[in-house]
């Protein structure tokens, strides 16, 4: 018990030290700053939906220019913030609905079903330009629709950076959303709430009659659990009397309605169950502060390479949804927007694939390994599977044994506990196993190791290192025999995209002298259909 002028002082402590998250609470607005809120069941009968399955293509709509004021045009220190261009910089400004509209007809040029405006919307920050800029992109959409056009549904692209960096305390500090307490819950809502209540339901992207929210990376959030979701949709169909379709980044705790991956401009394409995304390529040379990192864009066969690979799975088993990322980030240089550099190379590239794309179009690769059940790889041999060439963490050598010719791990610069040999599947087969199961024999020398195993790209982003990458099955222990053996490996849920280090799978060496000699192994083609979970 505590007594006195102790307890006193220990209620006063606990008192301020309440005060900071009181005062933040109070700066959450209770009502939006939109007009369509609250809605109703009524609101959404027979508007225009998307159905689960339906081939769509979506891309991420940033609009935070503004040649006016030369916000994310020209940086603090008076150089150019841009890697790309415009190819209008005159009238760039995300306060005119005339801009707006250049871009909406752009987007129907590029066959864009839905545009999702990136959202930086810090609830109660009304001045800001993700704000101002929502009434004007709106006003654009129905003016197309009155000259009878069609432009893209809108959806909701959450940046969710603003769950760290937000200025939302009193003292203008951040505010560090944690979404395991019913406040950083409500704050994380109470953003969506906010976007919705200035888009018409009429405009908006739907789902199943759901509306489309991206949810940009988990990282930011403080803390994170599996009731959130479930408090967003239970929020939303109060207010809007819809569930809303939600789209989770990987990393994200919960059940959402499809998965999907942020980087598709720069190692594309990210393919899950649902969503793939793509891009044409990266450059962020212009943004200050940044390590150089370049994808280039090869004159457009960047992108028509990914677009190629996507198109080469079946369409029954490949995802439905397209996210091009992006429409016009010329900061990072992943725009397909018309621009100074490009012209419109790109909005006929993607109204090309995205027709294609929504005609459920298979594209068959030339290569005799198309209807094949097994691809083998021997030293000097490769029928349709790949050794990496010897380099970075993969390094090996030829050996012999007597007269058995074989490869042998070799130590690499990077790690002094393992080493690696890659492999790489033709896309023809490759493509045509995605999603379901493959056996991978290895011939290997019972000697020189402790153990291996091997890591492969799978489509289950819950199994593997990063997303479904190098997901880790078997684990084969050295004997000492020196004599040759074969491992056995089942695959499932192949997604042979070379993810792994720009392979489709990998051996992992460990313990020993860290030596494993190889000289056979086959991929399999297993009968059963479909991948197991």
């Amino acid at each position: 018990m505590i007594k006195g002028k102790k307890f006193l002082w220990v209620l006063l402590f606990c008192m301020g030290s309440c005060c900071p998250a009181a005062l933040v609470g109070e700066k959450l607005p209770k009502e939006p700053p939109g007009r369509f809120f609250p809605l109703r069941s009524k609101d959404h009968s027979d508007r225009p939906s998307f159905e689960p399955g339906q081939p769509v293509v979506g891309t991420t709509y940033f609009y935070w220019y503004d040649i006016d004021t030369r916000s994310h045009i020209i940086d603090g220190d008076g150089s150019d913030a841009l890697t790309t261009h415009p190819a209008d910089m005159n009238d760039i400004s995300y306060k005119r609905s005339s801009w707006h509209a250049a871009q909406l007809k752009d987007m129907i040029d590029a066959g864009i079903d839905f545009l999702m405006p990136v959202f930086w919307g810090v609830p109660g920050q009304y001045d800001g330009w993700s704000f101002t800029g929502l009434p004007p992109l709106v006003e654009a959409h129905s003016d197309l629709e009155k000259e009878g056009l069609n432009p893209p549904a809108i959806g909701l692209f959450y940046d969710t950076s603003i769950l760290k960096y937000n200025r939302f305390e009193p003292d203008g500090g951040n505010y560090h959303v944690d979404l395991t307490t019913d406040f950083g819950r409500r704050w994380f809502y109470t953003a969506i709430r906010d976007f919705f209540s200035f888009i018409p339901p009429a405009k908006w992207a739907r789902v199943d009659g759901k509306p489309i929210i991206f949810l940009y990376a988990s990282a930011f959030a403080k803390k994170q659990d599996d009731s959130q979701f479930n408090y967003v949709r239970d929020r939303f169909k109060n207010d809007f009397g819809v569930e809303p379709f939600i789209v989770k980044s990987a990393g994200w705790i919960g059940q959402a309605d499809a998965t999907y991956s942020w980087g598709g401009a720069v190692s594309g394409p990210l393919i899950y169950r649902q969503v793939v995304a793509l891009g044409p390529g990266y450059d962020h040379t212009a943004v200050p502060g940044r390590i150089p990192l370049i994808v280039d864009r090869r004159d457009g066969q960047t992108y028509i390479d990914r677009w190629l690979k996507v198109l080469t799975l079946r369409p029954e088993t490949r995802p439905w949804m397209v996210h091009v990322e992006t429409w016009n980030e010329w900061h990072e240089g992943t725009d397909v927007a018309a621009s100074r550099e490009y012209g419109r190379c790109y909005i006929v590239l993607t109204r090309l694939f995205s027709d294609m794309w929504r005609a459920k179009t298979l594209l068959r690769l030339d290569s005799s390994y198309l209807d094949a059940g097994v691809v083998s790889w021997e030293p000097g041999q490769s029928r349709g599977l790949n050794l990496r060439p010897s380099d970075g963490d993969g390094v090996w050598r030829k050996t012999a044994f007597q007269e058995d010719e074989a490869i042998v791990s070799r130590p690499n610069p990077h790690s002094q506990t393992s080493r690696y040999l890659y492999f790489d599947v033709d896309n023809a087969f490759a493509y045509d196993l995605h999603d379901q199961t493959a056996e991978v024999a290895v011939a290997y020398r019972d000697s020189g190791c402790a153990s291996f195993y091997l890591e492969y790209d799978n489509s289950n982003p819950t199994k593997g290192v990063h997303e479904g990458a190098f997901r880790r099955v078997g684990d084969v222990t050295i004997e000492g025999t020196k004599t040759w053996k074969t491992a056995l490996f089942a695959l499932p849920d192949c997604r042979f995209m070379n993810r792994c280090n720009n392979a489709d799978f990998r051996l992992v060496v460990l313990g020993g002298d860290l030596e494993l000699a190889v000289r056979k192994v086959i991929v399999k083609r297993m009968e059963t259909a479909g991948g197991q979970k």
